[in-house]
């Protein structure tokens, strides 16, 4: 009689499961590893400046070039943004800033796996931690953001009330958005290549049908308003920038639904980097 094989048991994943576990997991992961994160963002975020003329600077300076262009057509009579509650360069600039949170969150994730290739063949960290540590580095841009837009409404004199301080907590979705865009597409961009290089030429599109730098209420062709006004983004840069320069809002409601949008994609962003996570190693 044959000897018996060796005798395999199968037990639950406990990694695995539904959308909400796996964001706790991810969490518990985050957590666990934060003094690691904490080192990599510093190591990572002085090594972008090293030998660089202007040093800091840049990160105060990227924004600063972002609106000039703007500012400067909206000056020259070139662009005809409509009439603004506030000065043009302070309407621009807290537009661009708002798109800026969205934008470099999803950058910064996106590009948070290639970043710590080295560690990923090396070690078994959690990848979700490694790719956390671009958080850091979005929190401390998104910071020096919000020092330029007071400095911006101190030099033009724009008034300020006690509701402009829930600015940065209405800025929110935007970030939470571009972190779980930014998830995805940094697993997914490893296997597809160009999926980084469409996601990028889709919010450059995206950016024209958002009242980023321009009034929605200045375009004429009902087509184009009506898919102005059809876009969820639209609502997460008119009610904080409304509420910052103390101007009524009307978008509460489609604001509060396009902000629950936004926690339903970092919550898929974080199961399909759960998902295809283990691909990664084979990859890079």
């Amino acid at each position: 009689m044959a000897a018996n094989g060796p005798v395999t048991i199968y037990t639950a994943n406990s990694t695995t499961g539904g959308i909400l576990r796996t964001a706790v997991v991810s969490v518990r992961d985050i957590y666990r590893y934060r003094h690691l994160i904490w080192t990599l963002f510093s190591r990572d975020f002085k090594a972008q400046f090293k030998q660089s003329l202007l040093g800091y600077f840049w990160t105060a300076l990227g924004p600063l070039f972002g609106v000039v262009s703007f500012v400067f057509l909206n000056y020259a009579g070139i662009l005809n943004p409509g009439n603004t509650s506030v000065p043009y360069p302070v309407y621009a600039f807290v537009g661009t800033s708002l798109w800026g949170f969205l934008t470099s969150s999803i950058s910064g994730m996106s590009s948070g796996l290639n970043a710590q290739s080295e560690l990923i063949m090396r070690t078994n960290i959690p990848k979700i931690a490694l790719a956390a540590s671009a958080l850091a580095n979005i929190v401390y841009g998104i910071l020096v953001n919000l020092v330029l837009i007071v400095l911006f409404l101190v030099l033009f004199g724009v008034r300020v009330s006690l509701a402009s301080f829930f600015f940065p907590f209405l800025a929110m979705p935007l970030i939470v958005l571009g972190v779980g865009i930014g998830l995805a597409v940094s697993v997914i961009g490893i296997i597809a290549k160009d999926i980084s290089r469409l996601v990028s030429q889709f919010f450059s599109l995206m950016m024209l049908l958002t009242p980023v730098i321009f009034v929605s209420t200045h375009i004429t062709s009902p087509w184009l308003h009506r898919l102005i006004l059809a876009n969820p983004l639209t609502y997460l840069i008119e009610l904080p920038r409304s509420v910052l320069v103390g101007q009524p809002s009307p978008y509460w409601p489609q604001y509060a639904a396009a902000s629950a949008v936004c926690v339903v994609v970092l919550l898929g962003g974080v199961k399909i980097f759960d998902m295809v996570q283990d691909l990664v190693a084979e990859r890079l």
